[in-house]
């Protein structure tokens, strides 16, 4: 199913010859020229506006032209932070799902994922509507809705891997999720959010990756190949066999502090993973799983649109592992529990 991606000359200053790149991924590609992006070919196709600027306030200025222009259209928007510009919250408005910075990894197949993520507007929610291919045969389950414990009991899980997301975090869970194998282990994501967005991430995650998706809204059974994010405006933690969403008891909703906390209960057989994002939540969950026997891995600063949260983790725990998106699932996948 193609994919249209409108791109400004902007972008294409910050990333050389990234047009070729996403028409070799199957994309069809547009040139604004510098223009109001296309509401026209995004509501005929569905796809993602892709814009930068030549410094900051130009940025700023172009990231609220798309949002405003494309307010009617369901079409999430990335900005190109242009060269020595960082990533900031004030450039994250309505609509702006992603930012890149200049050597970024691999841009293009990250703008596709990203075309997938529902937009939030105000108190609106519009998800991308796209008539979606029949799953090929042997794939996994679809993602489902969990209010409480189901009638599946749980079955056998070798590892838990609690993930801290935040800004910049999202295409990586999906990437990780994606190249790791479901076999053996349960995934519990920290993915600040807000809380309307919750249901359609939880769709959209399961889409991406291939995963079966739970969404917590009481308690659910921990099983192997499932990944659980708690409901909108709640944490999530593991207790014992289930994981259960509770009332947020901080500003970072939900925290990652307190999954990552929870899962240092297993032991050896845990894993805490922090992505980007700001500041500093989830740093003492990730040093709790490694005093506890289990492994803290950080993506590379470096990688992160904001730093921020793994450079935290990092200094909280000296010793945890370091990998870029596109390693995190080997590194997961290399660790055994004692």
């Amino acid at each position: 199913m193609t994919t249209a991606v409108v791109l400004d000359d902007h972008a294409l200053e910050v990333f050389p010859g990234l047009d070729a790149a996403l028409a070799d991924a199957g994309a069809l590609v547009m040139r604004s020229f510098r223009n109001t992006p296309n509401p026209q070919l995004l509501r005929r196709h569905g796809g993602v506006a892709v814009v930068g600027g030549k410094d900051r306030l130009g940025l700023m200025a172009r990231l609220e032209l798309a949002t405003t222009t494309l307010a009617s259209v369901p079409a999430p928007v990335i900005g190109i932070l242009p060269r020595g510009v960082q990533a900031s919250r004030d450039l994250l408005g309505p609509g702006v799902v992603d930012l890149l910075a200049a050597g970024a990894q691999r841009p293009a197949e990250r703008i596709l994922l990203m075309a997938r993520v529902p937009v939030v507007t105000g108190s609106r929610v519009r998800a991308p509507v796209r008539a979606q291919p029949p799953p090929p045969a042997g794939t996994r389950p679809p993602p489902v809705r969990v209010a409480a414990a189901g009638p599946v009991p749980p079955g056998p899980i070798d590892q838990l891997v609690a993930v801290a997301s935040s800004t910049g975090g999202v295409w990586v869970v999906g990437g990780m999720l994606r190249d790791l194998t479901p076999a053996g282990r349960a995934v519990a994501v920290a993915q600040h959010m807000d809380a309307e967005f919750m249901s359609f991430f939880a769709r959209w995650l399961g889409d991406t990756s291939g995963w079966q998706v739970v969404l917590v809204d009481e308690a659910a059974p921990l099983r192997a190949g499932s990944v659980y994010v708690p409901a909108g405006g709640k944490d999530l933690i593991v207790d014992g066999e289930r994981a259960r969403a509770l009332p947020s008891t901080s500003h970072f909703v939900p925290s990652a502090d307190r999954l990552l906390s929870s899962a240092a209960s297993r032991g050896a057989s845990a894993v805490a993973v922090v992505l980007s994002g700001m500041g500093a939540d989830g740093a003492a969950g990730l040093a709790e799983v490694v005093r506890s026997g289990g492994t803290g891995i950080c993506q590379e600063p470096g990688t992160a649109v904001v730093s921020s949260m793994p450079e935290s983790a990092l200094r909280a725990s000296p010793m945890a592992r370091i990998a870029a998106p596109e390693a995190l699932a080997a590194v997961v996948g290399s660790v055994r529990a004692v």
